[in-house]
């Protein structure tokens, strides 16, 4: 007990004067809130952790407020695809990220096959990565199985003819997993706090709309199933998914208490199911399923409209919401062009009602192998899956964060580092790849495709101020301004994001459903100022009267990130950052409070940044950077070590002194690794 409090009192230190709520009371609340739910559980005897397998997807049933719901649970290709192996192979300052002392948490459907070979740990023989926070009140489970695969699989198996087909994002990371169903160590909202593990997969969501049970899932046997009560309905369009709800609201509250966890969650699998006309159709009603009859209103099928079929629990702002793209058709799965991006047919899309982008960046999900417990074959573990889901496409963004954490780790000597939320997602949606028909993010690619190593390039141009990270404090009615100098042959893009205070819920079902109002609770601004010209940049925005169409540009409302990118900015020209805010700010008990933000800036030079910034430059430089034979290190600061490393990860050589000889090398370009008492830095140079 007194560790925890010790933890608490630590937090309280950090965050105490903005956070009026602790981490005590929103596990309380959330036990409250569980005991309700167990008594409606009970009321219609629901078999709690029921798996079965659907259209190719691993679906567990649960039970939420106001509805029965639906929690919907790579390969190296999908690797190859956001440029996880690049990284993996030390693509990034020469830095191999395989997660190595690092430590990410799945909350799943059961426990992981410990001792599948795919989880070995290298470093000492005999025992396993993988550790079960629940200590066995779950039985084993595929769908976990697999999630634990595509973040942490070592790749030793040959499937589908691929060798190393099935390895992770993070092969020599231990996983840590706990389930999402309420066991005896309280429900995952009270898990998350409890646990404390700042990393975290949540693959699994609510369908709020169609589903499709076979004769053993279904209550009243095979048919589709509708969770709500549609008699409330008077238009087949409508539907609650979309929209904010409690789910959302609880895990908002939880990072905004404790802005360390980053939580990434799948969108769903719920894109276009719905009935035919002979089908057998049933929806929810006075606490348990009824047939539809005639004259009954049928609801369309799933994202009829191409919109609105991402459930309650994938809406929350202060997370990252995955959907999921197939693996590129070309020859080598690299993704140069918008056009090998393709929405998995399956994959849901957004907005949230209130036209706010969701999902938030998609990875491929579809037709991906990974290791997996077999019933039928329990003793088994070389045993792999081959499936399909935005369940396997969010495992590859957590596994990123990881890998962008220990990168960050590495660079500062610190291995207790952890970004926040914030900034985790700022780095990660400012870095995606451009996907989907029109330029700017969009309800179906969100922000666009996973890019792991433009993100890592982020973190390390950034620690070594090439670029800009800030994360500071927005006070109400004070604007933030920066001046920036534009770089030659570069866009200009600047992120703000930021972990806002859950939003107020509807109280019922129908008003949930029509509810159009933002859930920003508070709202900053984002804009760049041309100072030749005085014209004013606006970051995008979805149409709420066409959210399927083009983003477009002006005062987004409803966001909690905000991007303005100038394609062709006039090189050397100064442009002015600035980050206001509307109305007052306030905590998450509406008291008055300063709004933590992130910023991230590319594509302007570092010289041209504020006072601060210049103040805080890299204090290592290197010269000449192209060089026959000696190449100089110049540093205030005592150097420790300067290690020569080629692109492919290969450590060429290793001194302590401020010259490296390059003289004997091949021609390329080559990698300086630079550790002082001050940090890491590290500096491309070419050898001629």
């Amino acid at each position: 007990m007194k560790k925890k409090l010790l933890s608490l009192t630590l937090l309280t230190l950090v965050f105490g004067a903005v956070n009026a709520q602790s981490t005590e009371e929103l596990k309380q609340k959330f036990k409250d809130q569980n005991l309700k739910k167990e008594a409606q559980i009970d009321a219609i005897q629901l078999k709690s952790g029921s798996a079965f397998l659907q259209n190719n997807k691993t679906a567990i049933a649960e039970f939420s407020k106001d509805q029965v719901d639906i929690d919907k649970t790579d390969d190296i290709r999908a690797n190859i695809a956001s440029n996880v192996d690049q990284i993996q192979n030390g693509a990034v300052g020469g830095f191999s990220i395989n997660g190595e002392n690092m430590a990410i948490t799945i909350f799943d459907g059961g426990k992981i096959l410990s001792n599948h070979i795919e989880f070995r740990d290298t470093e000492n023989e005999g025992l396993s990565r993988i550790v079960d926070l629940e200590n066995g009140a779950q039985g084993l489970n595929s769908h976990a199985t697999a999630v634990g695969g595509f973040i942490g699989a070592e790749g030793r198996g040959t499937v589908i003819s691929i060798p190393n087909v099935a390895k992770g994002v993070l092969p020599k990371a231990t996983i840590k997993h706990a389930g999402f169903a309420t066991t005896s160590n309280g429900d995952r909202f009270t898990k998350i706090l409890e646990f404390n593990e700042f990393i975290s997969n949540h693959s699994y969501g609510v369908n709020n709309g169609w589903s499709q049970e076979s004769a053993t899932s279904g209550t009243l046997g095979a048919g589709y199933y509708y969770p709500v009560n549609t008699t409330i309905f008077s238009d087949p369009n409508q539907t609650l998914s979309g929209a904010y709800q409690s789910n959302d609201a609880n895990i908002d509250q939880i990072v905004y208490v404790d802005p360390r966890f980053t939580i990434v969650k799948s969108s769903g699998n719920y894109y276009g199911t719905g009935p035919g006309p002979n089908d057998a159709k049933y929806r929810w009603a006075n606490g348990a399923y009824t047939a539809y009859v005639e004259g009954d209103l049928i609801p369309n099928a799933n994202c009829s409209s191409g919109a609105y079929c991402i459930g309650n629990g994938s809406l929350a702002k202060n997370i990252i919401v995955v959907g999921a793209v197939n693996i590129p058709t070309t020859s080598d799965f690299k993704i140069t062009s918008p056009s090998h991006i393709v929405r998995s047919s399956y994959s849901s899309v957004g907005p949230r009602k209130d036209g706010a982008i969701k999902p938030d960046i998609v990875a491929v999900g579809t037709l991906v192998v990974a290791p997996t417990y077999s019933s039928d074959n329990p003793t088994s573990v070389s045993t792999y899956t081959r499936g399909s889901g935005t369940s396997y496409s969010a495992p590859k963004v957590t596994g990123a964060v990881g890998a962008i954490t220990q990168l960050k780790r590495l660079l500062t000597n610190d291995s207790e580092f952890y970004f926040n939320a914030d900034e985790v997602k700022t780095i990660l949606l400012h870095t995606a790849m451009e996907a989907g028909l029109h330029d700017g993010p969009d309800n179906a690619y969100g922000w666009g495709m996973l890019d792991a190593l433009k993100a890592a390039e982020v973190v390390l141009s950034t620690h070594n101020n090439e670029d800009t990270l800030e994360r500071n404090d927005k006070v109400s009615g004070i604007d933030y301004e920066k001046v920036i100098s534009a770089r030659e042959g570069e866009e200009l893009k600047v992120t703000i994001s930021w972990i806002d205070p859950a939003a107020t819920i509807l109280p019922g079902t129908l008003d949930r459903v029509n509810d159009i109002s933002s859930k920003l609770v508070n709202d900053l601004d984002l804009r760049i100022i041309d100072t030749v010209t005085n014209e004013v940049y606006f970051p995008w925005k979805l149409d709420l009267a066409n959210v399927t169409g083009a983003a477009v540009k002006g005062d987004n409302t409803v966001d909690n990130v905000e991007q303005v990118v100038i394609k062709t900015p006039v090189a050397g020209r100064n442009y002015k950052v600035v980050v206001s805010n509307k109305e007052n700010l306030v905590d998450d008990l509406n008291a008055a409070a300063n709004q933590k933000y992130s910023l991230l800036i590319t594509g302007a030079n570092a010289e041209n940044l504020s006072t601060v910034d210049v103040a805080t430059k890299d204090k290592v430089s290197v010269y000449p950077t192209v060089a026959k034979d000696v190449v100089n290190i110049d540093s205030t600061a005592k150097i420790n070590a300067v290690e020569l490393i080629d692109l492919t990860g290969k450590l060429i050589s290793t001194t302590k002194t401020n010259k490296v000889n390059v003289s004997s090398l091949p021609s390329g370009v080559y990698v300086l690794k630079i550790t002082t008492d001050k940090g890491v830095t590290t500096k491309k140079i070419v050898k001629q």
